[in-house]
């Protein structure tokens, strides 16, 4: 995630400090050093350091079950408003998701029981180290139970979809959790305008992430089974290494293209896009495509699953790629291409 940095690992998974939780941190305890806000001591800033360490542990706690599944983890980033693993895939057997999302407020749970079985050991002759364990015990019980209201993609909203997907399609299952995660995102909102403005904040996560999650289950659907080779272009307009700028931009313009593959007879030399090209500069008109082309070209193959060439196309953030079979360019596929191709499938459905 951007503007996040790796803190440390734990089963092999990054987790990284996104800078606005220094930044919150650094306001907290800025806040109880200075007196600023009547009731923010030290001890309350000790307290929530504590509580977002249990949120490591309750991400850590999905994680490590997701793994055992063999779901891989990216990382865990933390964030003002709690943590995020970031699963490589999402697990579509209902009862691995109902384990993966009870384990991290299981987590939590397990932390109360702990610290209020401490409560009653050290109350007599530490009271004060009890008081503080009885304060966190409190918070996980409320971390844990708030994490358990059924609004996706929260861990409750998570239950709910492994609950429905038992008896219905795993997207029918995803849209009606997402659809109860928008409106209880919603009922958070209203009432965080009159209670406490934090709410507001979740809310909108609440809201946003239930939304995405749900069209990426969508497309996931809607092209499973289908390969590159029934959606590229076989017909690809190349363009040779020696082509000018001004000449490729002319092409662009009668053609209404953005990017071309550079090949040297059916050998793929690299891509040139507007982007590329809008790097250069007055006086460059003469020069060939080659000083601009990009040479390190992520291609996809005509068996690859179209999901997988839309994950490719997502993640580096491009807008077509070169299809390539025996070292040979024999297609290209572009996001456009598969979007067109998901309204035609939505139609059929």
């Amino acid at each position: 995630m951007k503007y996040s940095f790796k803190i440390f690992s734990v089963f092999n998974i990054p987790v990284e400090l996104h800078i606005s939780f220094l930044l919150l941190m650094a306001l907290i305890y800025g806040v109880a050093i200075f007196n600023l806000v009547p009731g923010v001591d030290l001890n309350a800033a000790l307290l929530i350091t504590l509580l977002f360490v249990t949120v490591v542990l309750h991400e850590l706690a999905h994680s490590y079950v997701a793994q055992r599944y063999g779901i891989g983890i990216e990382k865990i980033v933390l964030l003002p408003i709690g943590g995020i693993s970031a699963m490589e895939e999402l697990p579509e057997e209902p009862g691995q998701e109902f384990r993966i999302a009870i384990a991290g407020p299981l987590v939590n749970i397990l932390i109360a029981l702990v610290c209020y079985g401490l409560f009653f050991v050290l109350l007599q002759s530490y009271p004060t180290i009890a008081s503080f364990l009885n304060y966190f015990a409190l918070v996980n019980v409320i971390l844990g139970a708030f994490n358990l209201i059924p609004a996706y993609p929260m861990d409750g909203g998570r239950v709910l979809r492994a609950f429905l997907a038992g008896r219905m399609s795993y997207l029918q299952a995803t849209e009606t959790a997402a659809s109860v995660g928008k409106f209880l995102a919603i009922i958070m909102a209203v009432v965080g305008i009159f209670w406490n403005y934090f709410l507001i904040l979740i809310a909108l996560f609440i809201y946003i992430g239930a939304d995405a999650e749900y069209k990426e289950i969508m497309i996931s659907t809607l092209l499973e089974g289908i390969k590159v080779k029934e959606i590229m272009t076989p017909q690809v307009r190349t363009v040779p290494p020696a082509t000018q700028v001004e000449e490729l931009m002319e092409v662009m313009f009668q053609n209404k293209h953005m990017g071309y593959p550079v090949t040297d007879g059916d050998n793929l030399l690299g891509i040139i896009t507007f982007n590329d090209i809008s790097r250069a500069n007055k006086g460059d008109e003469k020069k060939p495509v080659t000083e601009f082309m990009t040479r390190d070209v992520i291609i996809t193959h005509p068996e690859e699953p179209l999901n997988d060439a839309l994950a490719k196309l997502s993640q580096a953030n491009i807008g077509r790629l070169p299809v390539v079979e025996d070292n040979q360019l024999v297609g290209i596929i572009s996001r456009t291409d598969i979007m067109r191709a998901m309204e035609i499938l939505k139609l059929k459905k």
